[in-house]
């Protein structure tokens, strides 16, 4: 006499099945992401750091780089020689990005700042796919500001283009000759308020580099 499963069983044993991996296949999904992405920051900055050393060698300390020149000649010749770029963007389209706004605060809104090409920012795509974005031409203090932070996207142009998702900004110490997450020298209290569901996401990178560069439980993911 030979036994087996009924056919109520079985779709007794596959409902289970397909209630499980509903419960679970987003979270692994999640977890993914967020692995993926704090890797590739970690890689970013190390990255970044390691081109414009390699160009203040050749080319003197940053405070002195030309920035007069054009943006592609200024990103040709103090980038190029030293990270691998595949494509300098003239304007958020060739980045792909949409033309007047490119990335979201946590709370999913668009601003004129969250661009690309805003004050004279000028952004370069590496052949791994990561869009660094800095500022060319300094004037105005909140230029020169601006011209120590370097934004990166770590994904390139795919969704979500959001603030501590994979749009995160750096900051160049200039006494430290070192770029380090922006927000880095906050308190951590001041990280978490701007890394939070209700915050603009500007520190995310600093959170997760205080974190042993992971992403910590409770980061404003979803």
């Amino acid at each position: 006499m030979k036994t087996a499963f009924t056919l109520a069983e079985i779709l007794i044993t596959l409902g289970i099945i397909g209630v499980v991996a509903a419960m679970t296949i987003p979270n692994l999904i999640t977890a993914h992401q967020k692995k993926t992405a704090s890797a590739a920051l970690k890689r970013a900055v190390s990255t970044i750091n390691q081109a414009i050393r390699l160009s203040e060698e050749e080319n003197g300390e940053v405070e002195i780089w030309d920035k007069t020149l054009e943006p592609k000649e200024f990103i040709n010749r103090y980038f190029a020689p030293y990270i691998k770029i595949s494509k300098i963007c003239n304007n958020n389209q060739e980045c792909g990005y949409n033309p007047t706004y490119a990335w979201k605060n946590l709370r999913g809104k668009y601003e004129h700042y969250y661009s690309p090409t805003y004050q004279n920012r000028r952004a370069f795509i590496t052949m791994d796919g990561i869009i660094y974005t800095y500022s060319v031409i300094s004037g105005s203090a909140v230029e020169l500001n601006n011209d120590r932070i370097i934004i990166i996207d770590v994904n390139g142009n795919k969704k979500p283009n959001q603030h501590g998702k994979d749009v995160f900004f750096l900051y160049r110490q200039e006494e430290k000759n070192s770029v380090i997450p922006y927000g880095a020298d906050k308190s951590y209290n001041e990280i978490k308020k701007s890394c939070s569901k209700t915050g603009d996401g500007l520190y995310c990178g600093a959170l997760i580099q205080r974190s042993g560069w992971d992403i910590p439980s409770g980061y404003p993911w979803n």
